[in-house]
């Protein structure tokens, strides 16, 4: 922590000290002569020197002048007529003056370091404030952070922890992500301010020397209110969307009911080729309306972190694979990225059933790139025609409803993914999953680190 300028009180209370340690140096100088003893009398001059250098250090100077003339006029009054003791004594008076420019130079300049640091601490931007670990009782606080959370300075350092987060749970896990770490960063964490209100602040932490926690926070609950309010929306709009598109299936059911009942009475071959153009362009309007279902999911739940062979593994179980050999080589990694990760997994292997036409392999892999890793995806079938590796992704191309890839790419760059295919034709297909470094982890290496 920085020093902070005395307070009137201490300075009057160091003052004090300095004429006190003065007039006992001389009583014990005045003693130690009468009584002969003129080696450890000067030692205590020291004391003085010291607390004044600390105190006023732009006195520091003038005061060891003053301290070395006392020492020399009490040995020339009530000295013995020594040339010796006489010596001695203008020696200490150097001493005491050389010592008095050094401590005072050293002393104005960490004076000044430590104002500026003071200054800022205290007049930041951000809010800034440090607790004991023990007591949980607050130390400093800048008065940007006593704003923020609608306190004066002088209020909040009569306060504690316990006072400003009054959850124990969140409190106890506040306290337990700084504890044993030398710096921890994005903490949030509910904060009840002076008015009663609940302020949301972004807390940055880091130890000290001193059984001290210093940290600095911002205050996000604009953000959190926005956040809220947006998620509460996208509810709102999903239900809408849930309750019409349940609607929609229902009505386009009961259309294709009618159009089969229809084909099964007529015999007019043309009437026939158009019922069933009308039940295509119905099963259209019926593909489009799931796909709306999947879509709307992607980026409504924040993005986590996903073990990847447990993800692929789900996957596999969701899927009729039809004796497919499946090889997965992929290490115990785990991605950040859209809790519908598990979907482009699936839509990848049930392209590969549907459109591989002989596949009877698949393998999954791993390895490390320039820029982060590659999940690699490869099948033994017909592969993708040169034609179609541009078009792959791009909505409604395909054989069957066109939106699988598609939707594969749109959960994957909600973290920055990104997914191209590099099989050959007539060997197989390959998707790659490019993944950047700060998008991706290896558990084992997570555990020997706890």
């Amino acid at each position: 922590m920085t020093m902070r300028p005395l307070s009137r009180n201490r300075q009057l209370f160091y003052d004090i000290c300095i004429v006190g340690s003065i007039v006992a140096s001389v009583l014990i100088t005045y003693i130690s002569i009468q009584r002969g003893i003129y080696e450890v009398f000067p030692y205590f001059y020291l004391i003085p020197l010291v607390l004044i250098a600390y105190s006023r250090p732009k006195l520091s100077i003038y005061g060891s002048i003053l301290i070395g003339w006392i020492y020399v006029a009490l040995v020339f009054i009530i000295g013995l007529p020594d040339i010796k003791t006489y010596i001695l004594a203008t020696i200490w008076f150097y001493i005491f003056v050389s010592l008095g420019i050094l401590i005072s130079t050293y002393s104005q300049a960490y004076r000044k370091e430590s104002a500026r640091s003071c200054g800022t601490y205290y007049n930041s931007q951000a809010g800034a404030f440090s607790y004991d670990r023990e007591t949980l009782m607050l130390r400093e606080v800048n008065l940007k952070f006593a704003t923020m959370i609608r306190y004066s300075p002088e209020e909040l350092m009569q306060k504690s922890l316990s006072d400003i987060i009054p959850d124990r749970e969140e409190r106890e896990s506040f306290i337990s992500k700084t504890r044993d770490l030398r710096r921890v960063g994005d903490i949030e964490v509910r904060i009840r301010a002076g008015d009663g209100s609940t302020r949301w602040v972004l807390v940055s932490a880091a130890e000290t020397g001193e059984p001290v926690v210093v940290c600095t926070a911002v205050d996000i609950t604009e953000t959190k209110l926005a956040q809220e309010s947006l998620t509460q929306a996208n509810k709102k709009l999903n239900l809408l969307n849930n309750v019409t598109r349940h609607d929609i299936l229902n009505q386009l059911s009961a259309l294709l009911g009618f159009l089969e009942l229809s084909r099964q009475k007529t015999t007019d071959p043309q009437l026939i080729d158009y019922l069933a153009r009308e039940e295509q362009a119905a099963n259209a309007i019926r593909s489009q309306i799931l796909f709306t279902r999947d879509y709307q999911n992607i980026g409504v739940h924040s993005p986590q972190w996903h073990n990847v062979p447990e993800t692929v593994s789900l996957a596999l179980a969701s899927i009729d694979l039809h004796s497919i050999l499946v090889d997965m080589r992929i290490p115990a990694v785990e991605i950040y990225a859209d809790p519908l990760l598990e979907k482009v997994f699936y839509n990848l292997i049930e392209n590969s059933i549907r459109h591989g036409e002989r596949v009877s392999r698949i393998d999954f892999s791993c390895r490390e790139s320039g820029t982060g890793i590659i999940l690699r995806y490869h099948d033994n079938g017909v592969g993708v025609s040169p034609d179609d590796k541009d078009r792959l992704f791009q909505k409604g191309f395909g054989k069957n409803t066109g939106l699988g890839l598609f939707l594969s790419q749109e959960i994957l760059s909600i973290t920055g993914l990104t997914i191209t295919e590099k099989g050959e034709p007539g060997k197989g297909a390959c998707f790659e999953i490019a993944v950047p470094r700060e998008a991706y982890r290896f558990t084992d290496t997570l555990n020997k680190s706890e």
